[in-house]
């Protein structure tokens, strides 16, 4: 069986223009998916959470290879934390930082592919989203694609994959599913939700469908200012920011983005659905 709704407030984003529904905040988004997925798994499906990435995920999954598709998706998930995580200094990602601006790094398969999909984004994003944090800084990350090394020209420059690594997680977690011949899944990860068919999830201003998508928020209601714009170097406030996208990495690069430039569409965002809540009951 699968969940649907008729949407209230989504609209396609284009080129000059800012159509938006404004989530109260992150916290209040995931508890709301979770209800979401909490129930819907009250029929045949299975409901399973686990502490990854420094947040919760879960993973709701219906179908004969539900349990086994949800191990090996949060398997998929704690493998790109071991990858990615800057707070591990024996991660493939820290050692890159360390490496990197001496000498081209050979990077695995995993993190090559976080580095060029960073990379691509920033360059979408015209540098509203910069996994350097610095301004313009991914213009001086070179890649050998022959090699598979990452360079930096400049020294001091880092790459951090907070703003699109959980965004990759979900994507390979839900191909895991999909191996395990999963068709319907909802994942809820810290705020940011990735579905495998049709599902309903609840947001501030109502009942949000999405099928086959992911749905990211960024803003400041958990911890204001732990955003950083590229372009400046500093905290950013304003209204949260959410971004319909059909794969993780884009609604999590994507809704940074947004956040950073205020509701200012680059050209490249064509691909997503763009809402901001404004008050309750007023859509803009």
């Amino acid at each position: 069986m699968i969940m649907t709704i008729t949407i209230k407030a989504i609209a396609r984003a284009s080129r000059g223009s800012v159509p938006a529904l404004r989530i109260a905040n992150t916290a209040l988004l995931l508890a709301l998916c979770l209800c979401a997925g909490s129930a819907a798994a009250a029929g045949t499906g299975v409901t399973r959470a686990r502490y990854v990435m420094g947040t919760v995920c879960e993973i709701t999954a219906r179908g004969p290879g539900a349990g086994p598709g949800i191990e090996a998706a949060f398997g998929e998930l704690e493998r790109w934390d071991r990858l990615l995580s800057l707070y591990k200094e024996d991660s493939e990602a820290s050692r890159m930082n360390r490496e990197a601006a001496r000498a081209p790094f050979a990077a695995s398969d995993g993190l090559w592919e976080a580095v060029s999909a960073a990379l691509e984004m920033a360059r979408r994003a015209e540098g509203l989203f910069d996994p350097t944090l610095q301004p313009r800084g991914y213009t001086q990350v070179r890649l050998d694609p022959v090699r598979r090394t990452v360079r930096f020209m400049k020294a001091g420059l880092r790459l951090d994959f907070g703003g699109i690594g959980k965004g990759l997680a979900l994507d390979h977690a839900v191909r895991r599913l999909k191996a395990h011949g999963v068709s319907e899944a909802l994942l809820n990860f810290g705020g940011q939700v990735s579905a495998l068919g049709a599902w309903t999830v609840e947001s501030a201003a109502g009942p949000l469908s999405i099928r086959d998508a992911s749905v990211s928020t960024s803003g400041d209601g958990e911890r204001p200012g732990h955003i950083l714009s590229p372009l400046t170097g500093l905290p950013v406030r304003g209204p949260d920011v959410t971004v319909i996208a059909p794969t993780g990495a884009e609604a999590d690069a994507w809704s940074t983005a947004l956040y950073v430039a205020g509701g200012r569409l680059p050209p490249a965002f064509t691909a997503c659905s763009l809402c901001r809540y404004v008050n309750k009951g007023e859509y803009q």
